[in-house]
């Protein structure tokens, strides 16, 4: 059984952010990142009816299409709305998730070894604290059985100053993206708040064998080409859009 242990809560800038309801469809103008994770778990994802815990899944973009494919999904995420958003789609759509709950991913209210996979899709990257991030790796450590996998995502270090780029925004924000790229801290600076934490691969691969995970491979998701006005027009051709996604894969 999982100690009680006094947890900090979410980030009231983080929770204020997402409380305006845009992650639901975020992934709707995000095509490359949505089905290039898609590709991935459905790659290495064990067989159905495998048991997921889907942690900071948001409103439910993956849990829903991996219950449709026949796994058990439990969907836990920390900001309230979310989780209302994801019932009420499963009342519309009449796709049932295992479960749908508030929960924090560094103290997550299960028994150990109850997952046969655990996504930590989200919540690194708003985890700014390096030892919050490891508690919620060891988290998902925990909750996994025996042989389990694990499926976590990072943002690029250099996320930030390829978006500014392209927006022809860098003179602007030069002053942050050097603090970032030194630091790792993304500053949202149209909400005034640290948003998030940027990895570099090796800093990612070495969090995950600290918390005693083996085996960590690191995948590429978008790259450079992830802006969604780039995407939104090769969307438009499937065919050149699935030659995309497997160029991504090579």
């Amino acid at each position: 059984m999982k100690d009680k242990i006094k947890q900090k809560k979410l980030d009231p800038a983080i929770e204020k952010y997402y409380n305006n309801g845009h992650e639901k469809d975020r992934l709707d103008l995000h095509q490359l990142e949505r089905d290039r994770t898609l590709m991935i778990l459905k790659k290495f994802l064990p067989a159905p009816p495998a048991i997921i815990l889907d942690i900071g899944g948001g409103a439910g973009a993956y849990a829903f299409p991996l219950t449709e494919m026949g796994y058990t999904v439990h969907l836990i995420d920390p900001v309230p709305l979310h989780i209302e958003q994801a019932k009420s789609y499963e009342t519309s759509s009449t796709i049932q998730l295992a479960s749908c709950t508030v929960g924090d991913a560094r103290h997550i209210e299960r028994e150990d070894h109850c997952a046969d996979v655990v996504l930590l899709l989200g919540p690194l990257y708003h985890l700014v604290d390096e030892e919050d991030r490891l508690k919620s790796l060891r988290e998902a450590h925990r909750l996994l059985k025996p042989n389990g996998m694990m499926f976590a995502v990072g943002i690029s270090r250099f996320a930030s100053f390829m978006d500014s780029v392209y927006k022809e925004a860098f003179d602007l924000k030069k002053h942050i993206i050097k603090r970032e790229l030194k630091t790792g801290v993304h500053h949202k600076m149209s909400e005034g708040f640290d948003f998030g934490y940027l990895h570099t691969p090796s800093e990612l691969k070495k969090e995950m064998e600290e918390c005693n995970f083996q085996d960590v491979s690191l995948l590429a998701i978008e790259g450079p080409i992830w802006h969604k006005k780039i995407m939104a027009n090769l969307y438009q051709d499937q065919t050149n859009w699935q030659e995309l996604l497997n160029t991504v894969e090579s």
